[in-house]
């Protein structure tokens, strides 16, 4: 896209598919390319694998404004987000491969039922206003320790897992399960969330650099708009109740395995 062929028209557009994105993501924690892929695709005729691209790097620039926000109010464990990037990548790894048996029906009906499952989950959560899951027993664990450790790259492993054999965003699957499986708040568990997000979408922008599929003039007009959207979002995030936000969550999830069973191809 050339910068002498953007109007005030498409600049605004972009801008407000960054804002939109941004909002999105700092309120809940994920990425925002369920939709600045389908708004570069449409309003710009954008190619697919050049949509993924550029917004890669708006992921970044998302993240890293929505990063500041949750570390500068206490909401972001390091080593917790170290350890779930571990077990995130080798696990995605693996769910990559193992997608290649199933088909794409059977694959959405998966997909579909899960985000269903936790999405009602994570409501359930927020009706009861509950931050912890009671059996859990993860409140009391040390992610220094060995066994903590552990357990966070053996969460890790099964969310990127997940993740890599539904194609879907990692904090979807993250989030929910920092939550209902190690009792992490809601806040916390979308700031480590964010946090793994940001090599894995440098790594791949990086990528898709080298091969021409970042557009650098949409990139930097959505990229300004999530900017101003993720710091906005982050700052509701960490001032609102964990159970508005575990109710937000579920919301979003439910609304995508509805769009996942109304889709025909």
């Amino acid at each position: 896209m050339a910068a002498g062929g953007l109007r005030l028209r498409g600049i605004s557009i972009l801008v407000g598919l960054g804002l939109a994105a941004g909002l999105m993501g700092g309120i809940l924690g994920i990425g925002g390319g369920a939709l600045v892929v389908p708004g570069l695709v449409f309003f710009f005729n954008f190619s697919q694998h050049r949509a993924h691209g550029t917004s890669l790097a708006v992921v970044v620039c998302l993240s890293v404004a929505s990063v500041l926000t949750y570390s500068s109010h206490g909401r972001l464990d390091l080593l917790l987000s170290l350890e779930m990037a571990v077990g995130g990548v080798i696990g995605a790894m693996f769910g990559a491969r193992a997608v290649r048996g199933i088909d794409g029906r059977s694959l959405r009906l998966i997909f579909g039922v899960f985000l269903a499952l936790v999405g009602a989950r994570m409501m359930w959560g927020g009706l009861v206003g509950r931050n912890h899951l009671p059996s859990a027993g993860a409140g009391a664990l040390d992610y220094g320790t060995l066994n903590g450790c552990a357990v966070a790259v053996a969460v890790g492993l099964a969310t990127g897992f997940v993740s890599g054999m539904l194609g879907i965003g990692g904090g979807t699957v993250m989030v929910p399960a920092m939550v209902l499986l190690l009792g992490v708040p809601q806040q916390t568990a979308q700031g480590v969330s964010l946090a793994v997000m940001l090599p894995t979408a440098l790594t791949g922008m990086a990528i898709h650099h080298a091969m021409g599929n970042v557009d650098m003039v949409a990139g930097k007009w959505v990229g300004l708009g999530a900017i101003v959207g993720a710091l906005a979002g982050a700052n509701v995030a960490v001032r609102a109740s964990p159970g508005a936000l575990k109710l937000a969550f579920g919301a979003f999830l439910l609304v995508m395995s509805v769009l996942m069973a109304l889709k025909r191809k």
